[in-house]
């Protein structure tokens, strides 16, 4: 795989995580969602969400970077 098919793909994984990232969090406001539940929740929520966002700027980094 060449580096642009790399970052392209980066790029589809970490929409993915952002957008799960969202559903998990859409959960926080449940009223089952208490304590210990709700901050796993948001834990997992914002993990995602950074690990997406990170891996959104690596890919596009990836694709718009010069090689030398």
């Amino acid at each position: 795989m060449s580096r642009r098919e790399w970052g392209a793909t980066i790029l589809i994984v970490a929409l993915v995580f952002v957008v799960a990232g969202g559903f998990v969090l859409s959960f926080h406001s449940e009223p089952s969602a208490t304590g210990r539940l709700h901050t796993a929740l948001v834990a997992i929520g914002v993990g995602l969400i950074a690990v997406g966002v990170t891996g959104g700027v690596a890919g596009v980094w990836m694709l718009v970077a010069r090689r030398t």
